[in-house]
């Protein structure tokens, strides 16, 4: 089917998918769709006898009743994509790989309002495209529809494709959206997604009226502070553009735009391009003259986008000793974002070689103890470059002493941040780089055993749901608590910020103990406990000797202790000295008070919860 052979449908019309259906248009050979079985092609006709038969994929040769047939069956033209699918399904599949755009001309004709993404993608997988290989197509296809500008990209995948009446007016939609009641951050994201599509202005005319329109909007008393810069930036864009040469409405000063407040200032810079970035920076430097200060303190709080363009004219500027005394002292002081050290982890230019060493490596693991299940993906990348592979690693530990080396393997086993896989991954890179420290790492897998922690069930229980309570819950609560303090400004005085910062230090380290502590776990019940000795699970009855008195006291799992119903831990003090002894024993026992106290195992018994 050709371009030509599509009749151009408004997006202001309501064509209907399904075509009417009676005895005269069913024929046999012809195909067509029910709601609920699917593609069929009628088989075989029999008006007098009033059926036909049909054959669904999951349902050959299906008898029907004729007039059920007309009320319950959509038919398809012979070009269907469904149809052209069964028939020529090589034909299809090569369109989806040379033309693509006609292959979604011939999907809107085919299903018209009912031409969603979600439908492209369930007719196409995977007998035209395969089903990993969907992502990727469809960008690419996009960028063709996007090129063509006849065919309107829906934003969700329930909302149909639309053959348009003509190409999309980018200046019309660029007008319509900086008139439109969006906030001005919003309003900023669509106006430069819009701009992007626009190659160049041909009309200056139009650029012009563009200029104009944005100018009121800068000159508006009461916009926000931060977007004013943004909007500036977008006339410069746009001037550049058109290729406007300078006239009295259309010079502009940048620097007016740029905020005085530091906090504004940050806000705005993180949220521009990095060539605007650039742009700002530079002109901030020479308009100020220089401003190492301002310049050190914004790289503190930045992120890698930010602190590319920060270091770039700070080095420029002769300034490179300054720059590595910043790092060095917020790697000490463990003070670097997790965006920030990222970056720097990721870059290593041979500028930053001198960081690369030992305080990184405890900086990297404060902020992952720190950040890691509260700041998402950014705190996951940061691990993922220091467990994947060796290169970081080495990096880090290429020239440090083999007692650091130690001290560093020694944490990475204690530490609760890695996963077993990458903690072996780990110390395998740290044996290839100082093969001394494999006994260190020997020995300590000959305690793991040790460090099991025997459980009952119902404990087990409760901790899973403190820790499901503190992922789910208090640590994404947290989390909001500090954006919000954090949009109050000036960190550096913000009481609302630094709070929430100190429940998140306790919220992660209680996390990491509970992950640590469920790890250790092996529960049970206790039903198939040895009598014939004291054990964990069982309960012992004994006299104390010097008082003649008889007492006893269940032996329970780690976390099970309840001394009011006479319920302790096998790790308590008391039990301790009792484990393994059998009836008739005398027992010199220690007290948690720490007196001793001489008893006879009476009687071992089987402890039951119920009574």
């Amino acid at each position: 089917m050709t371009t030509e052979a599509f009749a151009i449908i408004s997006n202001k019309e309501n064509l209907e998918w399904e075509q009417n259906i009676n005895s005269n248009n069913l024929t046999e050979g012809t195909y067509c769709l029910h709601k609920s079985w699917g593609l069929g092609k009628i088989r075989q006709i029999d008006e007098n006898g009033g059926w036909l038969i049909v054959d669904f994929k999951g349902k050959p040769a299906h008898q029907m009743a004729l007039d059920f047939a007309i009320s319950s069956l959509l038919l398809l033209s012979a070009d269907h994509l469904l149809v052209l699918k069964e028939e020529k399904l090589s034909y299809v599949q090569k369109l989806s790989l040379e033309n693509p755009l006609e292959l979604i001309k011939i999907f809107v004709f085919s299903f018209r309002d009912k031409a969603t993404l979600e439908r492209l993608q369930h007719v196409l997988c995977p007998d035209v495209i395969q089903a990993e290989q969907w992502k990727k197509w469809w960008e690419n296809t996009k960028r063709i529809l996007k090129k063509s500008a006849y065919i309107h990209i829906p934003s969700r995948k329930s909302e149909p494709f639309v053959i348009l009446e003509k190409a999309q007016d980018h200046f019309a939609s660029f007008m319509h959206t900086l008139g439109s009641n969006l906030s001005p951050r919003k309003k900023l994201e669509s106006l430069n997604k819009i701009l992007k599509e626009i190659e160049k202005w041909d009309d200056q005319s139009l650029a012009l009226k563009a200029v104009s329109s944005i100018d009121e909007l800068l000159n508006k008393p009461n916009i926000e502070p931060f977007p004013l810069l943004d909007f500036a930036l977008l006339k410069v864009e746009i001037i550049q553009k058109a290729k406007i040469q300078s006239t009295q409405n259309t010079d502009l000063d940048l620097y007016t735009y740029i905020p005085e407040r530091y906090e504004s200032l940050l806000t705005s810079l993180l949220g521009l391009s990095s060539v605007n970035q650039e742009k700002v920076l530079q002109l901030i430097w020479e308009r100020k003259n220089q401003p190492i200060d301002l310049f050190l303190s914004l790289l503190s709080e930045a992120d890698g986008r930010l602190a590319d363009n920060i270091v770039k004219i700070l080095v420029e500027a002769g300034l490179t000793d300054l720059v590595l005394e910043q790092f060095n002292r917020l790697i000490r002081e463990r003070t670097l974002s997790v965006e920030l050290l990222y970056w720097l982890c990721k870059n290593k230019d041979q500028l930053f070689q001198p960081l690369f060493n030992i305080h990184l490596f405890y900086c990297i693991l404060y902020v992952l103890e720190r950040e890691l299940g509260s700041v998402g993906k950014k705190a996951e990348k940061l691990y993922d470059l220091l467990t994947t592979g060796t290169e970081l690693i080495y990096c880090l530990l290429s020239n440090a002493s083999l007692d650091d080396i130690k001290d560093v393997t020694r944490t990475i086993l204690l530490s609760p941040v890695f996963k077993e896989l990458d903690k072996r991954s780990l110390l395998g890179a740290i044996v290839k780089i100082t093969p001394e420290v494999q006994e260190l790492i020997s020995n300590n897998r000959g305690t793991e055993a040790e460090s099991l922690l025997i459980v009952s069930w119902e404990s087990l229980e409760q901790k899973k749901k403190e820790l499901d309570e503190l992922v789910r819950k208090k640590i994404p609560e947290n989390s909001k608590d500090i954006a919000h303090a954090r949009s109050y400004g000036d960190l550096r005085e913000n009481h609302e910020y630094k709070a929430a910062k100190e429940m998140q230090v306790v919220l992660m380290r209680r996390k990491a103990e509970l992950e640590s502590m469920i790890s250790r776990a092996r529960a049970t019940d206790f039903s198939n406990v040895d009598t014939s000795s004291v054990n964990i699970g069982t309960v012992v009855h004994f006299r104390d000797l010097k008082t003649n008195s008889t007492n006893s006291v269940a032996i329970l799992g780690a976390w099970d202790s309840n001394p009011s119903k006479g319920i302790i831990s096998y790790l308590a003090v008391l039990s301790q000295s009792l484990l393994g002894h059998k009836p008739g024993d005398i027992v010199q026992v220690s007290l948690d008070d720490g007196t001793q106290r001489e008893i006879r195992v009476e009687k071992i018994s089987r402890w039951n919860p119920k009574s």
